[in-house]
């Protein structure tokens, strides 16, 4: 029965993966759609300093927070509503154009704090990419309630995103990277959560691993832009893919404890914590394809010497599936999360 379940949840996962990384695909389309007005008004204040790619990244965070929306959302009873989904368009926008920012116009960081404060005095000779900024975040605070609002402009959950600055830095220390990468993608999940839940006590360290998780799974996957661009990373304190994967296991099986002691439904659960398993299991293969590729080291100042060619892994390979399917399908609550529930109710 089990494997039965996790065959339809895995249907469902494939489906959904390869609509968000095909570019045509309908959560792209949506993302469009939604930001139609905004992206036009992007290409006609254009001041030559917009790339493509940026377009492209953009429009990637807007997707990516689309779907982990939805995925969190599958906690509570109700499904998306489409203004909830343009409010994950526009938090995905927001975050992009603030990293894009940081690590790649190298805007001050006071002028950024200004910006995600929502005070932003446009007198101040504006750059594209802020007065888009200003849109969306305009767009965003005018399609969620007060409550929600508040804690969307609540500075202390933006500020990690402006210290991942310091990632450039080399002489950051093993601890102190650790603390950036969870602090980064944890306040971006609890952002995101926020458009969806009530934020309690109890949800939200669960939430917040959550984004520490994917944060980890970010960095492992982007290995080589980062040692190209000179961020540092937890990858940067390891010395092969095995250590890398230890981490990533620490992370989800911590994530999944604390999921376990909230009070989401069981059958919820089972479904976000089977999906976070596959992209978990997906990021496994990736690996398995780094090491393979370099003999298992890891060697960050070779890296940079390297063609991009020898980081691109096929997902949707005979190869990738015979790896992953067979993980997947035999995915299940280990016994010990589920005595410590049991152990809970009684």
């Amino acid at each position: 029965m089990t494997q039965l379940k996790n065959f339809i949840l895995l249907t469902r996962f494939i489906l959904k993966v390869r609509a968000v990384n095909r570019e045509k695909g309908k959560y792209h389309r949506l993302v469009k759609k939604v930001a139609e007005k905004e992206f036009s008004y992007l290409h006609e204040i254009h001041d030559g300093s917009v790339d493509r790619l940026y377009f492209l990244k953009i429009q990637w965070y807007m997707v990516t927070n689309l779907y982990l929306g939805e995925l969190i959302a599958g906690l509570r009873p109700q499904k998306l509503t489409n203004n909830e989904k343009n409010t994950l368009i526009y938090l995905g926008a927001l975050m992009a154009i603030t990293d894009l920012m940081i690590d790649d116009l190298k805007v001050k960081p006071e002028r950024i704090t200004v910006l995600l404060k929502g005070n932003y005095d446009t007198s101040e000779n504006p750059s594209a990419f802020e007065q888009v900024f200003v849109l969306f975040h305009q767009k965003l605070i005018a399609n969620i309630d007060k409550e929600k609002a508040a804690y969307i402009q609540d500075f202390s959950l933006r500020e990690p995103q402006l210290d991942s600055k310091t990632q450039m830095h080399e002489e950051l220390t093993e601890f102190e990277v650790h603390e950036i990468t969870r602090k980064k993608g944890g306040t971006a999940i609890l952002l995101t959560t926020s458009l969806l839940f009530d934020i309690t006590e109890r949800n939200q360290e669960a939430f917040y691993h959550l984004g520490a998780f994917i944060q980890y799974m970010n960095d492992s996957q982007d290995i080589f832009k980062d040692a190209h661009a000179g961020i540092t990373t937890f990858i940067s304190f390891c010395n092969n893919f095995d250590e890398v994967n230890a981490r990533l296991k620490q992370e989800f099986d911590q994530t999944t404890a604390l999921f376990l002691q909230t009070d989401f439904p069981r059958k919820s659960l089972y479904e976000l914590l089977f999906n976070l398993n596959a992209l978990y299991t997906a990021m496994l293969y990736k690996n398995k394809e780094f090491s393979r590729k370099h003999s298992n080291t890891i060697d960050i100042d070779n890296l940079r010497s390297i063609d991009r060619s020898r980081f691109n892994v096929q997902m949707f390979s005979v190869k990738s599936l015979l790896f992953c399917v067979p993980r997947i399908l035999t995915y299940a609550i280990p016994k010990a999360h589920n005595n410590d529930k049991d152990a809970q109710r009684n």
